[in-house]
């Protein structure tokens, strides 16, 4: 026993001694080659600046697509304010008065137009028919959609009125009703295609292309956002299509086919009581597609003044946002100066008679208002004025850096009497030396065309005051004779 106990404490003290030096050794290590801590002073930036970079870290994701970060055109105008970063791949905002483009943004690339399509779709259709027409809905107009875009249920054979079609275009963008309305007043969908295109030419659009009225994907429907803005600026100047594309909600009654009342709802979140209202928002179109992704025209009007922004191919509600802020960036960085108002000059044509001595009128009553759209800080000083020559008459393009802010249109048989401000009257002076030679003497020739389109700009009070003279001149003419008649009765009395 005394010699396993023995052989047992030399086994212990070996076993400590061997522990013992293995924890000698670790301290004497750790001294040698000091660990570094973080100082509490140290702050997270100059720790970062400190620290190697990994081939593995990730950059944080971020939230704006790419088209975010790509150049805006208008930035490039000098003394033009700077305009807002949006989603959208495309988008401007143009003064409706003016037609001066505020902002643009890609505004000639060519994008997938989706539902905005039916903005022009409407304002044929107003223009094209009477609100009492009934449209007759074809087997073609009902399965010629696909069936998992948006419609409002119509059935074969069911009878609507054009004003129904109206809304359910504008409202619920239905677009068994845009094929209806197409067969109904262009014999076809393809002849009434043919009007759009046609339609667009008219108004200046110069990259558009339609294929269908609805705005369904097709690779060869396409626009962009200059010429978008022009049909919508065409569209709003018609009273009918603004009460259409304003109205929040609308009653189709009932039908020869549905025994039912259907009531649609308008899709533009920026109307008033809406998720994303607007101050001053009228109105304007929603579209989406997977190919165009979503598409918004959105009218306002603030103070007197009147712009509709367009924006293309934006991904989710952010389009709302951003128009807002293109909206804001419209109103409150921009002015409207009138150059000359022919309200306040509607009388001007009774003091001239040049008119009825059978020489042309060259009254400024003639003349349509004109306004321009300056930068809020601009002045007129800073705004140039250049002329051209038409076969109809002049154009007056008014340019603030090259931009162009606002045109008057000046046909030959109605110049101006007096330049209304001080700009760059020698362009006046060249309109007025230029007409002189072209209405000669011999070409003053009193027309009945000439007296037509007078006679048209005369106010109706005008009118009632000639019929007034004219039924006075008759009394009186009256009364003369039966005075004559008395007189010699009386003279036959006396003999």
């Amino acid at each position: 026993m005394n010699k396993r106990n023995k052989r047992r404490s030399l086994l212990l003290l070996l076993c400590t001694a061997v522990l013992l030096s293995t924890n000698i050794t670790c301290v004497l290590g750790a001294e040698a080659q000091p660990v570094q801590t973080e100082s509490s002073d140290t702050t997270a930036e100059e720790l970062a600046e400190n620290r190697e970079p990994s081939d593995d870290a990730e950059e944080p994701e971020r939230l704006e697509p790419d088209a975010y970060f790509e150049p805006i055109q208008t930035d490039s105008i000098e003394g033009w304010p700077a305009g807002p970063a949006v989603w959208a791949e495309s988008a401007v905002v143009m003064d409706m008065d003016t037609g001066t483009f505020l902002y643009s943004k890609n505004m000639d690339a060519t994008k997938y137009p989706a539902s905005i399509t039916k903005i022009m779709t409407t304002l044929l259709a107003i223009e094209n028919a009477s609100p009492n027409e009934r449209v007759t809905f074809s087997e073609h107009a009902i399965w010629g959609i696909e069936r998992n875009s948006s419609h409002i249920g119509i059935r074969i054979g069911e009878i609507l009125s054009m004003k129904d079609c109206w809304y359910g275009m504008m409202l619920e963008s239905a677009n068994e009703v845009c094929l209806a309305v197409a067969e109904h007043i262009g014999g076809s969908v393809e002849g009434f295609v043919e009007m759009m295109n046609q339609k667009a030419a008219e108004l200046g659009c110069t990259g558009t292309h339609f294929t269908n009225p609805n705005g369904l994907p097709d690779e060869n429907h396409y626009t962009t956002a200059h010429d978008m803005a022009l049909i919508a600026q065409a569209a709003y100047k018609n009273k009918t299509f603004r009460q259409v594309c304003s109205t929040k909600i609308y009653k189709i009654s009932k039908t020869n086919v549905c025994g039912e009342e259907r009531w649609l709802g308008n899709h533009h979140k920026m109307l008033p009581e809406r998720p994303y209202a607007y101050e001053g928002c009228t109105g304007g179109k929603t579209g989406f597609t997977t190919a165009a992704l979503n598409t918004l025209v959105t009218y306002a009007e603030r103070d007197g003044r009147r712009l509709v922004c367009v924006s293309l191919r934006t991904n989710g509600p952010q389009i709302y946002v951003d128009t807002a802020s293109l909206l804001d960036y419209g109103f409150s960085q921009f002015q409207n100066i009138t150059l000359y108002s022919r309200s306040n000059n509607a009388d001007s044509g009774l003091l001239y008679p040049s008119f009825y001595f059978g020489e042309c009128c060259t009254i400024d009553q003639n003349r349509l208002s004109v306004a321009v759209t300056l930068p809020a800080a601009a002045g007129l000083e800073q705004m140039a004025v250049s002329c051209s020559q038409t076969e109809s008459g002049y154009t007056r393009t008014y340019t603030f850096h090259q931009q162009t802010v606002g045109k008057e249109s000046v046909p030959l048989t109605e110049l101006f009497a007096k330049p209304q401000t001080t700009i760059d009257t020698s362009v006046t002076e060249s309109i007025q030396a230029t007409a002189t030679e072209v209405l000669t003497p011999e070409n003053k020739v009193f027309s009945f065309q000439i007296l037509k389109k007078y006679l048209k700009r005369l106010p109706l009070y005008f009118y009632l005051l000639s019929l007034l003279l004219i039924l006075v001149i008759i009394m009186e003419i009256v009364l003369m004779k039966r005075a004559r008649k008395r007189k010699k009765r009386r003279n036959k009395k006396k003999r």
